[in-house]
């Protein structure tokens, strides 16, 4: 199985159909039953246009959101990013770390990862500068100690290696295992989001995404959703809000990360919508920009909060307010 794809709503959209429809195998991992495909290899050849605009899946842009911002900071904490999925309390192996908080993996230096001797994006970067034909800028994420110790978060990514060819910045990732529903739908979104800002720092235009799963899967209670999001309507529903929204636009400066926590924190104690508009208002004094690009992130994220306190239409006001369009679909 190689595909190669413009956008990832219509690559989405395709591996499902491939997954459910022609399985290699059908298995049942811990009991689980799945059906899946092996070595499978999929590209991506507009990285920007990362948003899966799949209805029937009910995506999350704020998810996608909070979860980079986690990476970014590279914290490994779950109680942070529970407040966005409350999957992450249930995965922990010792109550309070993630395995599978790629951030702390790849922006500092992390124990399991050569001994915790240097920050893997900081080599990453001195690699490419220095030869920019190398092949050895890899990012390694899974380690043998997660192989033996780790039990309810085992990482499914491999490792993520950065090519500079044609002067762009192309990406493969390498997954162990990828759940097509509650897996890729993410890990797309945030690779290629790496992948920009790596670009973005080596003054770089983007090049293709690559994904290679060694088990691309659907599990057996993501079947029926997988019938829906397939069928003939739900595609051409997809593929017509795809079209009159498609890509995101480029990151145009670094992530004002700091900043972006700082609203946060005051976001999520927020109890009324003249608050959250108000920390709205004063995204630039707080983030040092007023590019649209990151005071989206931060209407996404009062959204959210909307959201929590039952304001659904003032969560949906909030979402019709940011710039990018491709945000008001969800």
């Amino acid at each position: 199985m190689s595909n190669v794809y413009g956008d990832f709503t219509s690559c989405y959209l395709d591996l499902a159909r491939q997954v459910y429809e022609d399985p290699d195998f059908e298995s049942a991992p811990r009991g689980m039953a799945i059906k899946e495909k092996l070595a499978c290899k999929f590209t991506i050849t507009n990285p920007l246009d990362r948003l899966p605009y799949v209805p029937v899946r009910k995506f999350s842009a704020t998810y996608v959101v909070a979860e980079l911002l986690w990476y970014l900071s590279g914290d490994n904490k779950t109680k942070w990013i529970a407040n966005y999925s409350s999957f992450w309390n249930n995965i922990s192996d010792d109550g309070e770390t993630a395995n599978s908080a790629y951030g702390a993996r790849i922006f500092k230096p992390h124990p399991r990862i050569a001994g915790g001797t240097f920050s893997q994006w900081d080599y990453i970067k001195k690699e490419l500068a220095h030869d920019p034909d190398s092949r050895r800028a890899v990012v390694h994420i899974r380690s043998p100690w997660d192989s033996v110790e780790a039990k309810l978060d085992v990482p499914c990514t491999l490792s993520l290696q950065f090519f500079i060819r044609d002067e762009k910045l192309h990406l493969v990732a390498h997954m162990r295992s990828s759940d097509l529903i509650l897996g890729i739908a993410y890990d797309i979104p945030a690779f290629t989001m790496l992948q920009e800002l790596m670009a973005f720092e080596l003054g770089l235009d983007m090049g293709t995404y690559t994904h290679v799963s060694n088990s691309l899967h659907i599990y057996e209670r993501h079947y029926e959703m997988v019938e829906a999001m397939t069928s003939d309507w739900a595609v051409k529903g997809a593929l017509r809000i795809h079209r009159e929204t498609g890509p995101m636009p480029q990151m145009p400066s670094q992530p004002p990360i700091d900043g972006l926590f700082h609203i946060e924190s005051h976001l999520r104690t927020t109890e009324s919508v003249e608050e959250l508009q108000n920390w709205v208002d004063q995204c630039p004094d707080y983030l040092g920009t007023d590019d649209a690009y990151w005071v989206d992130w931060v209407r996404v994220l009062a959204a959210h909060r909307c959201g929590k306190l039952k304001m659904k239409n003032e969560k949906r006001a909030l979402l019709k307010s940011t710039d990018f369009v491709g945000y008001h679909r969800f």
